[in-house]
């Protein structure tokens, strides 16, 4: 099983509704995790 990581650990914090949307670190981290995914499925041709 491929399993596409990023470059920390996945996971965005906050404690209120929308708190999570200024967590610059998780953002970066998951928009790298997306783009991960994204290449990963262009590689194996889904």
């Amino acid at each position: 099983m491929i399993v596409p990581g990023s470059i920390y650990w996945n996971i965005g914090f906050g404690r209120e509704k929308g708190e999570v949307e200024k967590d610059e670190e998780g953002l970066k981290t998951m928009q790298a995790l997306g783009e991960n995914i994204a290449w990963l499925m262009k590689k194996i041709g889904k």
